[in-house]
């Protein structure tokens, strides 16, 4: 299955591979790419051929993250309770990772950026390739971490290293993702989506039911908490359109430069 923004391959002995498919921008999440990829992943919930999925990208990304040139004008021009709305919609990507039942393996190749860390992290298991890495760019454009990443990230590596993440906004390789406990799996070059696949067919000759059951266990522990974060989130990033601060971001990034903030801080949220 071929649609706008994904390949859907058939499923092949219960593992189904989602490809994002926009290789010209890195597969970076427009508003329409997130509609899509939720509905395929929400059919999947629903089908009972499989098993197990694999998410990976096209060309030499797996997600670039947020669409600039997408998002930018939407949020920056609706208002900031509008821009809440936005946000809180784009989240349901991110749940229908969580919520199907099926394990869920993400195959990252090449670079991994912003809410594509989040769509990767949100992934039941992270297989990455060697010269993959992780690029938490948020705050160059100005923004605050999104789609679950202010949850995933302390979760995952302790308050103040999700904090020098988020803060400085400094590239991490697989190599360090791994050490650190972000991901499972560091692979060969090349072998990322043959090392996810391999994984993923694991998972599918497993016992579905306690699988399942096992994931909806582990994600309830925390269901609370994501979505608390996700509503935090959701005000924090609306209320960063409004900071003039992302202006200047999105300016440096589409003029390939380092930005040049002079905002005052904003009142805490």
């Amino acid at each position: 299955m071929t649609s706008d923004h994904l390949i859907i391959d058939a499923p092949r002995e219960g593992v189904v591979v989602i490809r994002l498919n926009r290789p010209a921008k890195l597969n970076a999440l427009s508003c329409d790419f997130m509609d899509e990829l939720t509905g395929a992943l929400r059919g999947l919930a629903t089908s009972a051929t499989t098993r197990s999925v694999v998410i990976t990208g096209e060309g030499r990304a797996f997600c670039a993250g947020g669409d600039l040139d997408d998002l930018y004008p939407r949020l920056s021009g609706a208002g900031v309770n509008a821009a809440r709305l936005y946000m809180r919609g784009f989240h349901q990507v991110i749940e229908s990772v969580r919520e199907l039942p099926a394990p869920v393996v993400a195959a990252v190749n090449g670079a991994c950026a912003g809410a594509g860390i989040s769509l990767a992290l949100a992934c039941d298991l992270v297989v990455a390739s060697e010269s993959a890495a992780f690029h938490p760019s948020f705050t160059r454009a100005g923004l605050v971490p999104d789609l679950g990443a202010l949850h995933f990230w302390p979760k995952l590596l302790g308050p103040h290293r999700a904090k020098e993440l988020a803060f400085l906004a400094k590239p991490m390789s697989a190599a360090d993702a791994l050490h650190a406990g972000l991901i499972n799996r560091v692979v060969p070059e090349g072998t990322s989506l043959e090392a996810a696949v391999e994984l993923a067919a694991e998972l599918a000759g497993g016992p579905a039911a306690a699988l399942q059951m096992i994931k909806s266990v582990i994600n309830a522990s925390d269901e609370a908490a994501l979505d608390g974060v996700l509503r935090l989130e959701s005000f924090a990033q609306a209320m960063a359109f409004y900071t003039g601060e992302v202006d200047e971001g999105v300016a440096a990034f589409h003029e390939r430069r380092a930005p040049r903030f002079t905002g005052a801080p904003a009142e805490a949220v």
